[in-house]
């Protein structure tokens, strides 16, 4: 008797797995087709993750700052005055809320090469903190120039 409830629990558990194997290649397809359709709807601009501190937003560029290159107390070489146009996507844990048509200094990473006044960019910036802790700035650590 004991044989026979045995091969009875190996068969049915032998069942079950199978089951479960081809439940796993369902799921996996559906999530792959999933997946291929948020990257059609994303396009290619987003393949990156946007971290809790980043945003990207469509900006104008008013003037390049000359005379005091401080920000937060921090000299920086590359660094402008800028105008936001659209805010595109915007990380969850922003402390400083940008608006629309609000004109901001913001730091450029790297030297932006061929940008003037009035130029469009998307950007992607990041947002850090100042040494005393109670304000931010942005540093654009991506853009496009658009126009």
């Amino acid at each position: 008797m004991k044989p026979l409830i045995f091969i009875l629990v190996f068969i049915l558990g032998q069942s079950c797995s199978k089951s479960q194997e081809g439940l796993m290649t369902e799921n996996s397809q559906i999530q792959e087709q999933s997946a291929g359709q948020n990257e059609e709807a994303n396009g290619a601009t987003d393949q990156e993750m946007l971290g809790p501190n980043e945003i990207v937003f469509k900006i104008k560029v008013l003037s390049a700052v000359q005379d005091n290159k401080e920000i937060c107390g921090v000299t920086k070489d590359h660094l402008y005055k800028i105008e936001v146009l659209e805010i595109m996507e915007s990380g969850g844990s922003l402390q400083q809320k940008v608006s629309e048509n609000q004109q901001i200094s913001v730091a450029f990473l790297f030297e932006p090469g061929q940008l003037q006044a009035n130029s469009t960019l998307e950007a992607k910036a990041r947002e850090s903190l100042c040494e005393d802790a109670s304000t931010t700035y942005f540093t654009v650590i991506a853009h496009k120039i658009l126009d």
